[in-house]
């Protein structure tokens, strides 16, 4: 097959589709969504597993990933740096986690909505000093910038991540969705690896001072029922 016979066989079918109704209308308070206040203490839940099981989250608000998305792939790339450091100090230094998390989501529907986020499966015993040590990294990545070789480390897995998903249908699928009602999709598929591998040290650490602040993280702890009583 070839690009002139997939366009054709596009245009008899799906191309030839009637024009649909336009959407309708969004009252403008649907996309009135915030990030929670932030907490002096962290909010606590329970689960009903075992006595010895718990989770710690913190979480900073970010930003959106609407119309211009480097502000959104720089937090992302923060992130990732983030899940290096808590990987080294929580798993490596501590031995408090086998995986601890770090991520980063931005929203394509909200504005201004997005957030990164440190998570922690450990005895609950531990779960004080992972909020310390939580905020001893974010104090770090503010501090001072990232160094090249933990940037690029941080850069090479989320490059060859997208690389390899660009050989899978689920990714064009993914990336494809919406096009036809926002044209700067499009570009942002086009240039996301361009601009990841742009992103420098300060920017990170730019991105961390703007985002990773204490007064504005969001914290949970989960503990069991059983812990609790």
């Amino acid at each position: 097959m070839t690009v002139e016979d997939a366009v054709a066989a596009v245009g008899a079918t799906f191309g030839a589709l009637p024009t649909r109704s336009a959407a309708p209308e969004r009252p403008a308070s649907a996309l009135n969504v915030a990030f929670p206040a932030p907490v002096s203490e962290p909010v606590r839940l329970t689960h009903t597993g075992q006595a010895g099981q718990a989770l710690g989250y913190v979480a900073w608000p970010t930003t959106d990933s609407i119309g211009d998305r480097r502000d959104a792939r720089i937090a992302s790339l923060m992130a990732e740096v983030l899940q290096l450091r808590v990987t080294d100090e929580l798993r490596e230094n501590q031995g408090v986690a086998y995986s601890p998390r770090a991520g980063a989501s931005s929203s394509t529907v909200f504005p201004d909505y997005g957030y990164a986020f440190i998570q922690i499966e450990t005895p609950p015993e531990a779960l004080d000093g992972f909020f310390e040590t939580a905020d001893q990294i974010a104090a770090g990545l503010r501090d001072a910038p990232v160094d090249e070789d933990e940037l690029n480390r941080a850069r090479l897995s989320v490059v060859e991540s997208i690389r390899r998903a660009r050989n899978t249908n689920p990714y064009w699928l993914n990336a494809l969705d919406g096009f036809h009602d926002d044209p700067t999709k499009i570009e942002a598929v086009r240039n996301i690896l361009t601009e990841l591998e742009s992103i420098t040290p300060e920017e990170i650490q730019q991105a961390a001072q703007a985002y990773l602040q204490p007064d504005r993280a969001w914290r949970a702890t989960v503990t069991a029922e059983a812990a609790a009583e």
